[in-house]
């Protein structure tokens, strides 16, 4: 039985004591499908369809997903290992933080010019006399004007701002980007609501008031799944969702027929076109599970976890996990690239 740290959440208990990794990895399966899963597809239904600008595809939602179950795994994992270095005392709040800061920096990869107004508007509310940005009761960003936080004004909804065409007039032409002309549009949005509005709800006002808005992504019903987020119309064509694991499957043979160098620097710094991490897929795909990729790595579960929300790792990082030089790195992954080249001539 492991040192209990003084607060946990009650679910957790059951990793305190010994038992096989089978076991742990049943109890972890269990609590994430019963308990966080719901919450978040919750928090990826709700941001997805307040956010969005364009209808998203089933995939790209099901990655954030999994990137969420991912990074929660990695945490419990941790806890596991060192309860009282890693306390948690509600697992189903964790979850949804993650779950929150994974959608938005999808946000900001997919909508910078969003992402940008976003932080400008932040700023404004956070410096400009008069106006304010809080938290109510609910945890939610709240946007208005000072004198309505400290009044405890009730808050107005805004969404149907983002109608551009159903807008008066004086809140149409709302479009100058210049810094005193967006503090005389966030005045003019909230004294024509009459009340706090959440932030996102001011970003995606003015964002459409501004023609950065695209077309927003249909919304869930309480009971759908946060996997049926396009009609099955939008879905990728199956053959090209087939070939596409077919090459992970066969590329997930030869990683592991590679020396472990070659293997450690491609696999820990594996990207796709645009720079970012890509390992998630083996994983997502079902072609190997984080324990089986650690296993690739020769180092333990729970050490691959720790590094899991950092991939991909920069050489530097890769050398001094392998006591190699950076250089050593970057020569074992060119190696282990032409080695792959070759044996996957066909597929690629």
């Amino acid at each position: 039985m492991k040192e209990s740290p003084d607060k946990i959440d009650i679910l957790l208990e059951p990793l305190l004591t010994e038992g096989s990794d089978e076991e742990v990895d049943q109890f972890l399966s269990q609590l994430i499908t019963v308990h966080a899963e719901p919450v978040i597809k919750g928090v990826i239904r709700f941001k997805l369809r307040l956010n969005s600008h364009r209808e998203i595809q089933r995939a790209e939602a099901d990655d954030i997903h999994q990137d969420v179950v991912l990074q929660l795994l990695a945490q419990l994992q941790r806890f596991r290992k060192l309860p009282a270095g890693h306390p948690i005392t509600d697992v189903r709040g964790m979850a949804a933080v993650i779950a929150h800061r994974t959608c938005a920096r999808w946000m900001r990869r997919q909508f910078p010019e969003r992402h940008a107004l976003k932080n400008r508007l932040h700023y404004l509310l956070t410096r400009q006399r008069g106006l304010a940005l809080w938290q109510d009761e609910d945890g939610k960003s709240m946007a208005g004007f000072a004198v309505w936080q400290k009044e405890r004004k009730p808050a107005k909804t805004a969404r149907h701002l983002s109608n551009v065409e159903g807008l008066p007039n004086h809140i149409r032409t709302l479009r100058s980007a210049k810094p005193r002309a967006l503090a005389d549009a966030v005045a003019t949005i909230l004294k024509h609501v009459g009340g706090p509005i959440e932030f996102d709800e001011l970003v995606s006002a003015i964002a459409a008031i501004r023609g950065i808005s695209l077309r927003p992504i249909e919304s869930l019903g309480e009971d759908e799944d946060a996997a049926a987020l396009m009609p099955a119309a939008a879905e990728p064509d199956q053959a090209w969702r087939m070939e596409k694991r077919m090459f992970l499957q066969r590329l997930w043979e030869e990683l592991q027929l590679l020396p472990l160098n070659q293997r450690a620097a491609l696999l820990l710094n594996l990207k796709d076109a645009s720079g970012f991490g890509c390992i998630t897929l083996f994983p997502v795909t079902g072609i190997a599970t984080v324990r089986q990729l650690a296993g690739a790595l020769e180092i333990s579960a729970e050490s691959f976890a720790e590094v899991w929300n950092e991939l991909p790792l920069e050489d530097a990082k890769i050398a001094e996990l392998l006591g190699l030089t950076r250089q050593q790195v970057i020569n074992a992954r060119k190696s282990g690239r032409e080695r792959l080249a070759r044996r996957l001539k066909g597929f690629i």
